[in-house]
């Protein structure tokens, strides 16, 4: 049976068969103006006008009620009682037919039948029904609904984002020297206990510990294949290990004297190492033969350049040194420390180098000229160790003062200031992605300080 919408007073119901249609005539729900639609199509009509709808207007009874005449129309519900106004009885409904006769008599048209509103609101159906005006309770739950998502958000980007502070654990005494892996998954720290704290450079988890030396650990790089380490210690050795298996590849022997400064070259082929007994050696990365030794002045720190030509040193005559790695003659000497040099690194573009003193100064230095640029004064006591980040937009420098401070090179003003230690800031290394610090320092204390860098 087919399905019919229809609408009275502005509003739409639906869908109804055709015989629960005929009841809401019948109530008086629906009258001749009101509008219906037959399921699937678009044109609305009024009651009238429906042929299946279309119902006789009752006649007055002539005589006998029983005589009432029946609707040309056809089947429809049934009809209500009218009264008769010239016995005062009223006319029985006829029963559903197909098809009726016309009316008979005709003589006193029938009154129309008043059609009152419902008295009650209607049930309408929600599926069907149409709303119409501004529902103010619906905006104030989408606003409502918008904002928690936007608190959940900014609060889910905060936590994701926000600067953390982990302490690493693992070690027993003071750590002297960190670094991190070219790829920034792995980073290493070690000090007077010996070993090499192997870590996950995101959560700081303790992997791996290199065993091995006899005495602190004062120098640690990676290989730019990330798959080695160095170390150089005070028991006169440089060892290299296996990342992956945690174990020692190979010893490099020959120093008088404890080693503080190693470092691979930028295409791995080549390590250096420096040393007390005033001297440089140049290695073979892969098998451990000594190439080439030259002498200097005595080694605290050491790095290579970054096109790997030159190597940069720092010691305790106050003066930083560039030497030719293929001659190993001198090409430039800095000077202008009051006191020994504990740390030297290279800007990534090889045009200036930082240097860190015991006179407790940072000192930026033109390649080129030798030329002092820039004096970072901030430390209240020795400055430990100073790099550039990635970028080398940014130098970093730790201080027996406890503090880590974060400079503007072009300014020579700090930035930052990072405060958590509770001894002497010997050591600090940058992530490859200019975001994450690691420092050590006295006490065994050694951090992992997670987006504090901009």
């Amino acid at each position: 049976m087919s399905k019919w919408m229809w609408r009275t007073f502005g509003q739409e119901f639906g869908p109804v068969d055709l015989a629960e249609l005929r009841k809401l005539i019948d109530a008086g729900t629906l009258g001749p103006e009101d509008d219906v639609q037959r399921a699937g199509s678009s044109h609305w009509q009024t009651v009238a006008t429906v042929p299946e709808l279309k119902t006789s207007s009752p006649s007055p009874p002539v005589g006998n009620p029983a005589d009432a005449v029946k609707s040309t129309s056809p089947p429809t519900a049934r009809m209500r009682p009218d009264s008769d106004r010239s016995t005062g009885q009223s006319a029985p409904q006829p029963e559903k037919q197909e098809s009726v006769s016309p009316p008979t008599n005709t003589s006193e048209p029938p009154e129309p039948k008043a059609r009152a509103k419902p008295a009650s609101p209607r049930i309408r159906n929600p599926t069907y029904s149409r709303r119409s005006g501004f529902d103010f309770k619906r905006f104030l739950a989408v606003v409502g609904i918008v904002l928690l998502v936007a608190a959940g958000g900014a609060g889910g980007w905060y936590y994701f984002t926000r600067p953390v502070l982990l302490p690493l654990a693992g070690h027993k005494h003071r750590v002297i020297s960190a670094a991190y892996g070219p790829d920034g998954r792995w980073m290493a720290t070690a000090g007077g206990d010996k070993v090499v704290c192997l870590r996950s450079a995101d959560s700081g988890t303790l992997l791996h510990k290199l065993e091995g030396h006899t005495a602190p650990i004062s120098g640690l790089g990676f290989s730019p294949d990330g798959w080695r380490i160095i170390s150089g210690s005070q028991d006169k050795s440089a060892k290299v290990w296996d990342r992956e298996k945690g174990i020692e590849v190979f010893t490099l022997n020959g120093h008088k004297k404890r080693v503080d400064g190693v470092a691979f070259s930028p295409d791995g082929s080549l390590i250096a190492t420096g040393s007390w007994d005033k001297s440089v050696r140049i290695w073979n990365a892969s098998t451990g033969d000594l190439i080439r030794e030259f002498e200097t002045n005595s080694v605290n720190c050491l790095r290579f350049s970054p096109d790997g030509q030159s190597i940069a040193t720092g010691g305790w005559d106050w003066t930083a040194r560039i030497y030719d790695v293929e001659t190993g003659e001198m090409a430039m000497a800095f000077v202008g420390h009051s006191h020994g040099i504990f740390s030297i690194a290279f800007r990534p573009d090889g045009q200036q180098v930082v240097t860190a003193s015991q006179d407790g100064t940072v000192r930026l230095w033109d390649v080129r000229t030798g030329n002092q640029i820039t004096v970072l004064n901030g430390h209240s006591e020795a400055a430990c160790f100073a790099v550039f980040t990635p970028d080398g937009s940014t130098v970093i420098s730790g201080g027996k003062d406890q503090l880590i401070r974060i400079w503007d090179p072009a300014t020579g003003i700090a930035k930052k200031t990072l405060v958590a230690h509770n001894g002497d800031v010997r050591c600090v290394a940058c992530s490859p992605n200019g975001r994450n610090i690691v420092s050590g320092g006295g006490h065994g204390t050694a951090f992992l300080w997670k987006r504090f860098l901009p």
